[in-house]
């Protein structure tokens, strides 16, 4: 009774319930004690009841879920194993049964099975299919397998009800007997499923459904092991080929078995029948009862699977050791018996014994020997039994005797005794059923029932660890706020003592930053609370809001001051020449002090734009700080304070000031800046005139082509213009509270006067601004007859840039396109009736200085713009090509007039200008200018913008082709080789000696090399015109023209002539020098001098020949240096680097000309110690001589 106690106590629903019983003490008295951010949510009882309830609630839904599925999955067993005969498989003929003994054998299986739920392994929270381990017993037919259960000892809890028996199977199990132990369950089944030789297809069929069956309703553990029944009998009467047939048929139930069933179990071979052996029971015929349970065999040492084969190979000397034991007990034996034939079988019995050893390890070798292409079983061991003892003993050895001497085989009697059982009931019960847990679970479902619990227990282990890290990353954090507060509060505090008198609202602005961007304060309004920070314990709620009240305090007493001082100062100081500036300072001023007329964005709008002008020491970021400083001061929430006091005398002063501004003015003013804003695009000259406009077009003023008109003087902005005006005057008259005086804009006449005066006001700047960019633009200047020739061309073609600027202009200033239906009288009355509405739209965008572009007005049916440029539309009109959008009537005449028609005569001068280029670069005389003449007498009638640009270009051309051919050289050389030579060549080494900067042997060869720039511009265009004859060039007159030219700029390119003649003997394009150097003498303290010029060597040394040695500058090693090394060494090393490295150390030494021109004497100076080379050039005319290199200088105009 105790020991059924404590076995239900240490159940785990037991042991989970006193846990949760336990964990919702602990809760009862211990939640009560929580509070998060000062509330105790667990202080009610009947909250407390709840989660306890949760808790309990848990623990019911997992343990009864757990016996609900138990339960289902027995019953599905059942239902499976003692289903309806008729879904079983279909039987082999001759072996139909009758529906009447189907029906009692479902009954008596149905009846074990529940026999089996009552067991004592399978009560409550039970899991009752897998509570007794299962076996299944494999074996041919006759192998014993019946017999030895029936004889094992077991106890069978049906033997009452049913008999002591197997429980045929029925359904899809009618050829398995069920045999049901209080430890285990054990499936005989039929031996032909073993072998399967007698309806094979049947019997497979029939085989793999059962396992089936097993694998579907204990898939966890369909068995515990197999049980292999081999029979003496088989060993010994059957041949080979029989043997190996089984052994095989063995082989492949298991190999099945692992396959269907995916798992890896035990396998215990049982050799059945021993007291077959002759002479089994008269050996063991002394054995008591208890004795006769013990087991008589071997056990293999649990290996792994990479090791399945070690059973097997231990097999033969377990097989000894067993028949020793046998050779040891046999004298005894023989001793205590007194019967001769009874002793003669036992002494045989040890041989006949060792008879069956070799054939049995065959046998094993044959079913479980392991091979790489299948599961590998796991072999525990081999035992011996005998379940009862029946029929004739075989005696092997004297049958081996009888064949071999040719007697007669000698029959045994049968054994006298029957029904006892050996070596079988401990063998299940201590070594098999021992080992149930040794069968490995289905993988697969293991593998996914185990990643389910690891995650259950991930999960849990990460929600508590995540609860906690968070209340902790929750506590730290907002610690961690709390010291930054107070560690900012001190900074806030030390700000506030230092503020500065300074006006300027700079000033404030470290106080202001400080206090907005305290953690959880203003700027962190509308914003989520970190979640890491929440969790019932986020102090920001409190420290938040007393940082806004400070915050808002300190805008109230820091800048608020200060603004309102500024702008005082600026009233004070006042603007006559910006009356609207004025009038818009005093409107924000009044509405910072007067709530009725706040309006947060106009005053916002309106210091962003003063600031931006006058706040010369505030950077861009720091006025972006000042605005959201206002933008919060100004905010609803901070008008709860009463508004500051103004100025009233300086309001009615600046008031007084401000009524002599007309009315119209303001309108004008304040409606441009408002529509400045309305994103209307800006006339872009590039984009009317299209791609080709940057090559043939520019603006006289120098400013870019994209900068034409501003918006509102467009045809886009004139319609915003007639949309806006009305609303614009009744905005002034809404806001005669600025001025203190009402309006006189009451009746419709005032009204008409007041939008006439305004739209008058528009047309002019709009006439102004358009005259000004057609006067502004004109063609590119013409540098040569080429570029002139190209530009004209462009100008002159169907898709002209000309052309399409001209007509986009006569587009943007035909505005009666826009004249409305209404009236201007209409037009008025609509605006007085707005007087009545609300207050229209205030101050959107930052204020101009008076300069700023203005928005287009409504129009009356014929306006002064249309007037003012109706020669150009008129000229557009007529030169209008087929198809091309000018705005012109359907009625305008076309043909070669107006536009087109200067067109074609601007085409005339390109090809004019083409002709003169040509006759140029022949050297022949330009021709007749006719074309130049007509589009002179052209010019005179057209509009003012063609006819200024058409007089240009024949000033331009005629310029060009009248020019003297001197300033064609000039130009020439001053876009060419005067550029590259003040760039490269002057200032530098070696034109002059004591420049640092060396001319590169690139830049030096292309300027002086053959066929150089100087070279090559003397040759193409000076030549002619020099003679080269004596030893100073000389000018000289061809074709009775006379450049006119300095002697000096021949002088130089005579010079720059003789720098090639020294430098480019070899006729390339770099510098070159050829020379040889031999040393003459040296001082005497010098024992060795090594000259290194570019990677070339001479060696000196006292008292040994020396010869002449060639050097060739560059040599091609690129060292680009020149060095002394001397013995014994100076302080000082002697050394040149760079392309003119011997140059320079030439500059450093003595160079002596002698009396013949190519052989100079070179000395040196090492610190005190001088040696003397002879320099030998390869010609009289080399670059050693510098006369024609120091005094050449870069030309800069000819």
């Amino acid at each position: 009774m105790i020991k059924r106690f404590f076995n239900w106590l240490i159940k785990p629903p037991v042991l989970a319930f006193f846990g949760v019983l336990l964990l919702s003490l602990i809760f009862w008295f211990e939640a009560p004690l929580l509070a998060f951010d000062g509330k105790e949510p667990f202080a009610s009882s009947a909250v407390r009841w709840f989660f306890i309830g949760l808790l309990f609630l848990a623990w019911a839904a997992y343990f009864g879920g757990k016996l609900l599925r138990a339960r289902l999955a027995e019953r599905r067993l059942m239902k499976s194993v003692a289903g309806d005969p008729a879904a079983a498989p279909a039987l082999a003929p001759g072996q139909k049964e009758s529906a009447a003994e189907m029906a009692v054998l479902a009954k008596r299986l149905q009846d074990a099975m529940a026999v089996l739920r009552k067991s004592k392994t399978g009560g409550a929270f039970g899991a009752g299919l897998y509570q007794l381990p299962w076996y299944m017993f494999v074996g041919a037919p006759g192998s014993g397998k019946t017999t030895a259960l029936v004889h094992s000892g077991l106890k069978f809890p049906l033997s009452d009800t049913h008999g002591k028996g197997a429980i045929g199977g029925v359904g899809g199990t009618r050829n398995c007997d069920w045999w049901f132990t209080d430890e285990a369950v054990l499936l005989d089944t039929a031996g032909r499923y073993t072998t399967q030789d007698s309806y094979t297809e049947v019997d497979q069929a029939a085989w793999k459904g059962f396992l089936q069956l097993l694998r579907r309703h204990r898939r966890r553990r369909p068995i515990n092991g197999v049980i292999v029944a081999l029979s003496v009998a088989d060993l010994l009467q059957q041949g080979e080929g029989q043997r190996r047939v089984q052994a095989l048929a063995i082989r492949a139930r298991i190999k099945e078995l692992h396959e269907e069933l995916g798992i890896r179990f035990p396998v215990y071979v049982i050799v059945t029948k021993c007291d077959l052996l002759a002479g089994f029971v008269e050996f063991f015929d002394n054995l008591g009862r208890e004795e006769r349970t013990q087991v008589w065999g071997v056990t293999f040492p649990l290996a792994s699977a990479e090791q399945a084969d070690a059973g097997l190979k231990a097999f033969p000397a377990e097989f000894d050791a067993l028949q020793t034991q046998l050779q040891a007990r046999l004298f005894e034996r023989m001793q205590q018996e007194r019967d001769i034939q009874r002793r003669a079988l036992m002494y045989n019995f040890p041989q006949q014994f060792a008879a069956i050893g070799d054939v049995l390890e065959s046998f094993l070798t044959d079913v479980f020997e392991a091979t790489s292409y299948e599961e590998a079983a796991l072999v525990r061991g081999v035992y011996f039994t005998s379940g009862t003892q029946e029929g004739s003993p075989i005696d092997r050895v004297m049958s081996t005797l009888a064949a071999s001497f040719g007697l007669d085989r000698k029959v045994l009697p049968a054994n006298a005794f029957g029904g006892r059982s050996y070596f079988i009931t401990r063998l299940l019960r201590e070594v098999v059923f021992r080992e149930s847990e040794l069968a490995g679970a289905n993988l697969r479902l293991e593998r996914n029932r185990r990643w389910l619990q690891w995650g259950a227990y991930a999960l849990t282990a990460a929600v508590l660890v995540l609860v906690t890290a968070g209340l902790l990353a929750s506590y730290v954090r907002n610690q961690s706020y709390v010291n930054d507060v107070a560690a900012r509060t001190a900074e806030i505090d030390r700000l506030a003592r230092a503020l500065p008198k300074d006006p300027s609202p700079v000033a404030a602005l470290p106080l202001l930053n400080a206090l907005r961007d305290i953690p959880g304060g203003y700027r962190s309004q509308g914003q989520e609370v970190p979640f890491l920070m929440g969790l019932g314990l986020y102090q920001g709620g409190k420290l938040g809001e007393g940082a806004q009240g400070a915050y808002q305090r300190v805008l109230r007493e820091a800048l608020l001051p200060r603004i309102l001082e500024q702008m005082e100062t600026q009233l004070r100081r006042g603007t006559a020449n910006n009356p609207e500036y004025l009038y818009e300072l005093l409107r924000v001023y009044i509405m910072l002090g007067e709530r009725k007329h706040l309006d947060p964005e106009a005053v916002r709008a309106w210091l962003d734009y003063d600031w931006s002008r006058n706040l010369q020491d505030a950077n861009e970021l720091q006025r972006q700080d000042l605005s959201q400083h206002v933008a919060a001061m100004l905010a609803p929430s901070s008008q709860a304070e009463a508004p500051p006091q103004l100025d009233r005398a300086l309001i009615a002063k600046v008031r007084l000031s401000l009524a002599r501004m007309p009315m119209g003015e303001r309108v004008y003013t304040r409606l441009k800046r408002s529509l400045a804003s309305a994103g209307v695009p800006e006339f872009d000259v590039t984009a009317a005139a299209g791609r080709d406009a940057a090559v043939v077009l520019a603006r006289q003023s120098g400013l870019p082509l994209t900068r034409g008109i501003a918006g509102p003087f467009t045809l886009a902005g004139y319609k915003k213009f007639t949309e806006q005006i009305d609303g614009a005057i009744a905005d002034v008259v809404k806001d005669s509270w600025v001025l203190d005086q009402r309006e006189a804009v009451d009746s419709v006449e005032s009204a008409a006067q007041m939008k006439a005066a305004v739209q008058q006001m528009y047309f002019d700047e709009y006439i102004r601004l358009w005259d000004g960019l057609l006067a502004d633009v004109t063609l590119v200047p013409f540098t040569t007859l080429d570029q002139a020739a190209r530009v004209i061309n462009i100008v002159s073609s169907q898709e002209s840039p000309l052309r399409k600027f001209l007509q986009a202009a006569a587009r943007q200033t035909r505005l009666d396109k826009l004249k409305t239906a209404r009236s201007g009288v209409d037009a008025a009355s609509d605006t007085v009736k707005q007087l009545s509405d609300a207050a229209k739209r205030r101050l959107e965008s930052a204020l101009g200085d008076g300069t700023q572009d203005v928005l287009p007005a409504d129009v009356r049916p014929v306006n002064p713009v249309d007037v003012h440029f109706a020669p150009l539309h008129k000229m557009v009109d007529a030169g209008a090509l087929p198809g091309a959008p000018s705005g012109a009537p359907s009625g305008a005449p076309s043909g070669p007039s107006g536009l087109d028609g200067v067109l074609l005569k601007l085409r005339d001068v390109a090809l004019y200008l083409d002709a003169a280029s040509a006759a140029r670069a022949a050297g022949q005389p330009a021709p007749p200018a006719d074309a130049l003449a007509k589009l002179k007498r052209e010019a005179d009638s057209l509009p003012a913008p063609l006819g200024a640009l058409v007089r240009n270009v024949d000033t331009a051309g005629s310029g060009l082709t009248l020019g003297t051919e001197r300033d064609r050289l000039d130009a020439l050389w001053k876009t060419g080789p005067a550029l590259f030579c003040r760039a490269a060549i002057a200032g530098r080494y070696p034109v002059v000696r004591k420049a640092a900067q060396e001319a590169t042997p690139d830049d030096f060869g292309r300027f002086f090399g053959p066929g150089g720039l100087a070279d090559e511009f003397f040759q193409k265009h000076l030549a002619n015109y020099v003679d080269t004859s004596g030893a100073h060039w000389r000018w000289r007159v061809v074709n009775n023209m006379d450049l006119g030219m300095e002697q000096e700029v021949l002088n130089q390119f005579q010079r720059a002539a003789q720098i090639r003649d020294k430098f480019f003997a070899n006729g390339g394009k770099q510098a070159s020098v050829r020379f040889d150097l031999k040393p003459l003498a040296a001082d005497a303290a010098l024992t060795r001098v090594v000259l290194d010029v570019d990677g070339q060597q001479l060696a000196f040394a006292p008292k040994t020949a020396q010869g002449a040695a060639s050097f060739q500058l560059p040599s091609g090693k690129g060292v680009n240096a020149v060095r002394f090394d001397v013995a014994p060494a100076g302080t000082v090393e002697l050394r040149t680097e760079g392309a003119w490295a011997w140059f320079r150390m030439l500059d450093k030494g003595m160079l002596e000309p002698s009396a013949q021109g190519e052989r100079y004497k070179l000395t040196f100076d090492l610190e005190g110690r001088k040696i003397m080379y002879e320099l030998t050039a390869n010609s009289v005319n080399n670059p050693f001589k510098r006369d024609g290199m120091e005094q050449f200088r870069c030309l800069e105009s000819l």
